[in-house]
């Protein structure tokens, strides 16, 4: 009884609400069952997953709009892993001005970001799987944070005028308790915040001063990791963008695979981000969709430029692994704190979908992504890495049927050159990269039926890994590894539905 007048009660606020703003509700399910793998002597199966989880998902969305669409929230809800959390959005946002809008909360804004993602199977085709679309180009996302957008040429009558300007930023992170955030009762945020105890660090390094008792942060301590960027449609060509996208670097971090040499501590210095980069990165990418009516041709390319940095605290600097000659070499750590010049991979990206004018039961999709440059350097501690390139190539074409029905297949390469590494007092050995040169192959031909509100798809999946392949357990204190694949092709059959309204 009691169940029904709280549902009662439920629905008549919501109707007395629907008066006064517009609510809308959306909802979504996906599950992944593969009942048939092999690799080699091995097999199994799986009942009930996600393509990118242990479970399926299921995920509500509601939006609230004010009448004088000024004012709004949005929240997306998912139900996966026997767990219910916020997933992409828990938002508020008001525009007070048709120029000027402003959101708080947890977000994901996508107005800038890239437009042509991987496979549905990528997880299953290749052992690193496919990248996606912040690849070509980064979203705005926090998980609790602040986004603003300013559009400063609306009211100009021009073809010309198309630019916005959008930003995203979080908190001061230091500080425990009830309204640790709050910028008011955090402005000498030096309480609850002593590790004096902790010996991991060197305390006369400039980047751990704040085991010297200096832990209030400024403005310029949060506004450095801004992340900012500009969008500006060419009439009949296309949208270029570019941001920058601030460090979030001054922080005692975790090890490069989840742990660090004796301690597992980690704080961070801005708190709301999702985007916690150890390098200032400049992006840029330019979308040419000028054909996309008249031919269907849509392609978005996109580079990242991380700038090189200087760095002291633990970090592992190359991870343990196997040689071909059976030895198991340790990770490569900066236990001493020596300092190191890090510059991340450079990395450029490309995205090509084409549904052709005079055969639009057939459409393709592809996706190139490279890296390469990165390295790692230390003369006081007689390390040098310099990391071999990567290239993550997809091509996806299909043709589809008038009854809902459409076949396709998803073939995709991944190449990485060897790293190459040297230590002060060691011979280089090319065994001791030899985990990190391989090139893998997937194939997976597909079939897919549409229907109301929803589809299926099924299809062989075959993975050649190029190499055996390992799992860092960052739990053990030796950095542990695990076999994850032998190198023997995995041949699967995923069968995954979707339903949305």
């Amino acid at each position: 009884m009691k169940k029904t007048i709280s549902a009662l009660a439920l629905l008549l606020v919501m109707s007395v609400a629907g008066v006064y703003a517009q609510i809308t509700f959306s909802a979504w399910g996906r599950a992944v069952v593969t009942p048939l793998a092999f690799m080699g002597e091995h097999s199994a199966a799986s009942a009930a997953t996600s393509t990118w989880g242990n479970t399926p998902a299921v995920a509500f969305t509601t939006n609230g709009v004010a009448p004088s669409g000024k004012i709004g929230f949005n929240i997306n809800l998912e139900f996966s892993n026997a767990n219910a959390y916020v997933s992409d959005n828990a938002k508020a946002w008001v525009q007070p001005f048709e120029w000027f809008k402003l959101t708080a909360g947890q977000f994901n804004e996508d107005d800038f970001r890239g437009r042509i993602g991987a496979s549905e199977f990528g997880s299953w085709l290749l052992p690193n799987g496919g990248k996606d679309e912040d690849s070509i180009f980064y979203r705005f996302k926090a998980n609790q944070g602040a986004h603003f957008k300013i559009t400063p040429l609306i009211g100009i009558e021009s073809e010309w005028n198309d630019l916005a300007i959008e930003g995203a930023f979080g908190s001061n992170a230091l500080g425990t308790g009830v309204n640790q955030l709050r910028a008011i009762l955090n402005l000498l945020n030096n309480e609850d915040n002593d590790y004096s105890s902790q010996t991991a660090y060197d305390e006369t390094d400039e980047t751990s001063r704040y085991y010297n008792g200096d832990r209030t942060m400024t403005l310029l301590d949060v506004y450095k990791a801004i992340q900012i960027g500009i969008g500006y449609r060419v009439p009949e060509a296309g949208f270029v963008r570019i941001q920058f996208i601030g460090n979030n670097r001054e922080v005692f971090r975790y090890g490069e695979q989840g742990g660090s040499p004796g301690v597992n501590l980690e704080r961070r210095l801005v708190s709301g981000l999702a985007n916690d980069r150890d390098a200032d990165t400049i992006e840029a990418a330019f979308l040419f969709d000028a054909l996309k009516g008249t031919h269907g041709l849509t392609v978005d390319v996109g580079a990242k430029v991380p700038l090189a940095y200087k760095d002291k605290t633990n970090f592992i600097v190359y991870d343990r692994v196997i040689g071909t000659d059976g030895h198991d070499y340790a990770a490569i750590e900066n236990a001493n704190n020596k300092e190191y010049t890090v510059q991340r991979p450079y990395t450029a990206a490309l995205g090509l979908t084409w549904t052709p004018a005079f055969l639009t039961e057939f459409s393709i999709t592809a996706r190139v992504d490279a890296g390469f440059g990165g390295s790692l350097e230390s003369t006081e501690d007689g390390v040098k890495i310099t990391n071999g390139y990567n290239v993550n190539a997809w091509l996806m074409p299909s043709y589809g049927f008038d009854n809902g029905a459409r076949f396709g297949v998803d073939v995709g390469i991944d190449m990485h050159g060897a790293d190459t590494v040297w230590k002060k007092g060691v011979p280089p050995a090319k065994a001791q990269t030899d985990a990190s040169e391989y090139f893998d192959f997937g194939v997976g031909p597909w079939a897919e039926l549409a229907f109301a509100g929803g589809r299926v798809r099924t299809g062989v999946v075959i993975m050649v890994p190029g190499s055996p392949r390992y799992i860092f357990n960052p739990n053990s204190t030796s950095y542990g590894i695990v076999p994850k694949f032998t190198g023997d092709p995995v041949i699967s059959v995923p069968i995954s539905f979707t339903y949305s309204f």
